[in-house]
């Protein structure tokens, strides 16, 4: 499981990187989701990396 966290602004980011963050579910700075680690939830955080924050979790911890 992923902790994904959006560190830094979508505002003046290309369409494609916007819809991406939409794609993960964030809508808004600080937020943090969770997803499985899928090939496709790797993707999507390599393209954004440098505004998401990334951990590693157990299931256990997000409830």
């Amino acid at each position: 499981m992923l902790k994904i966290k959006q560190v830094k602004s979508r505002i003046n980011r290309k369409k494609d990187h916007k819809a991406t963050l939409d794609a993960l579910g964030i809508s808004r700075m600080g937020q943090t989701v969770y997803h499985e680690d899928t090939p496709a939830i790797r993707g999507m955080i390599h393209k954004l990396e440098y505004m998401l924050e990334v951990e590693e979790v157990d299931i256990k911890e997000k409830g």
